[in-house]
């Protein structure tokens, strides 16, 4: 097996492929990862997947259980609001950088990135929405050129629980069509001030945006409104 563009090992592609089955949902939360059946299903020897199992733990999205192995973590109510709220923080400060720095060709792409979004409108294609939805948000966080930021927020979203709260919007056929009408708005909203230059726009409208997740938080995902704290500075 070889490894993908940019990485140079086994214990890479091990990793990569464990931490996107954990981010879309494969191996869900609780889920023990062994590392003999691993080796296997990755068609490598164990050494690989030992330290992808490491780096898992390391960056927070396994967890190593004495004397019984590693699984995926389990997110309490309380850890998730906590993500909301440093999501809530760390965006708004990446579209502020990312305003006067972003060319007309990476605003091109977020538009791209909206267009291809409206067409996801069926419960069948949640995955594809969320997908287009991350590198929307991850687009404008690179444009920013602060890399120890974007950093950050990479692994923030590796952790956020965005795949159950789809999953919960496409169970909720009713609610779904506005709740994913306002998500386009507010990412059009967002675009726009990105355009017109307007870094004090573009922080409002992403952390209007942000905030107004607290409802999906609370309703899909059940997390005590008490929990979700706004974040405000001068």
């Amino acid at each position: 097996m070889e490894a993908p563009d940019g990485y140079h090992s086994l214990s890479d592609v091990a990793f990569l492929r464990l931490r996107d089955a954990i981010i879309d949902g494969r191996l869900k939360p609780g889920q023990w990862l062994r590392q003999e059946a691993l080796a296997r299903e990755l068609g490598m020897s164990q050494m690989p997947v030992r330290e992808a199992l490491r780096r898992l733990v390391t960056e927070g999205l396994a967890e190593r259980i004495a004397y019984r192995g590693v699984r995926v973590v389990e997110f309490t109510a309380a850890d998730v609001a906590d993500m909301f709220t440093v999501r809530l923080v760390l965006e708004s400060l990446a579209v502020r950088f990312a305003t006067p720095a972003i060319d007309a060709a990476e605003i091109q792409r977020l538009k791209d990135l909206l267009h291809r979004a409206e067409g996801c409108d069926s419960q069948e294609q949640m995955g594809l929405r969320r997908e287009l939805n991350t590198e929307f948000h991850l687009s404008i966080c690179r444009a920013s050129g602060h890399r120890y930021l974007v950093h950050q927020i990479e692994s923030l979203w590796s952790w956020f629980p965005s795949v159950m709260l789809y999953e919960g919007m496409r169970r909720q056929e009713a609610l779904a069509p506005a709740r994913l009408a306002r998500e386009l708005d507010e990412h059009r909203a967002i675009v726009a001030a990105l355009e017109a230059r307007d870094a004090r726009a573009a922080e409002e409208e992403m952390r209007r945006h942000i905030g107004n997740l607290s409802q999906e938080l609370t309703e899909v995902l059940g997390v005590a409104p008490a929990l979700i704290e706004p974040v405000f500075w001068p």
